[in-house]
């Protein structure tokens, strides 16, 4: 199955099942326009742009690799709060910076010799993690429906939408065969659909409007490590010195976008 189509299946079955509840509130708590307008474009920039990008990129690089690269999120969003917003950056976040791209660089370097790597899949897991931390930034600056439930039920609908319109058009539905989709493939999905999507997103939703974005994306640390391990576990593949040491580079600038207290 092409990868735009499992997004789309991922973020049409979580609307499914958010939708009924989202309605149900819709009486205690509805929306304006804007706010529905400024949720829609959230569920694009960071559904859309960010996590179905992400999702195509995973099937063209190594799964650790491609964990690495997405962890880059608090390198944007620095870049982008000091580019966009005229936030000055200290120089631990400076530092922070040049480690993290100088990892990510090594990283790319070392694994671009492997068969499994494609330079299309770092550019689209860069493009995507630098659509998640604009829209974690601009998530606290729109105004956003005040029911929760509402406002997720909106991201989802409009990004299974946007997305199945891009399926649509460029014929990628129509090549879909679902009938021959394996029981376990679909099993790996409903686990994306309710981990990643109903749960994962849905609490950074909360922690991002809540305390700061960068400290929101603390997620970023754990999530390559696990993935580094669990892809030479469970899918063999090699875990060289080099990418170690590269994702240990990245990692630490990542980290040191956190000021200290």
């Amino acid at each position: 199955m092409h990868p735009l189509m499992v997004a789309t299946l991922r973020l049409s079955l979580a609307a499914l099942v958010v939708l009924p509840f989202a309605l149900a509130r819709w009486r205690r708590a509805s929306a304006s326009i804007r706010e529905m307008g400024g949720a829609a474009l959230i569920g694009v920039i960071m559904l859309v742009a960010s996590q179905a990008i992400a999702i195509w990129a995973a099937h063209l690089l190594p799964a650790g690799v491609a964990a690495v690269f997405g962890s880059s999120a608090p390198l944007f969003l620095a870049l982008f709060a000091w580019a966009v917003f005229r936030q000055s950056l200290t120089r631990r976040q400076v530092a922070g910076v040049a480690s993290g791209f100088a990892g990510l660089a090594l990283m790319g370097w070392s694994s671009a010799r492997g068969s499994d790597f494609k330079p299309l899949g770092a550019v689209l897991a860069l493009g995507g993690t630098a659509a998640w931390a604009a829209g974690s930034l601009l998530a606290r600056r729109l105004t956003l429906p005040r029911d929760s439930v509402i406002s997720l039920a909106t991201q989802l609908t409009v990004a299974a939408a946007v997305l199945g319109a891009i399926v649509g058009v460029s014929g990628i539905a129509a090549t879909t065969h679902l009938g021959r989709v394996p029981l376990h493939a679909w099993a790996a999905l409903a686990f994306l659909v309710v981990a990643s999507t109903l749960i994962g997103y849905a609490v950074f939703l909360t922690l991002n409007a809540q305390v700061s974005t960068t400290l929101a994306n603390t997620f970023n640390y754990a999530a390559p490590v696990i993935a580094l391990g669990l892809s030479a576990l469970l899918l063999h593949e090699p875990l060289s010195t080099i990418k170690l040491v590269s994702g240990g580079i990245a990692l630490m600038g990542v980290a040191l976008m956190i000021e200290p207290k």
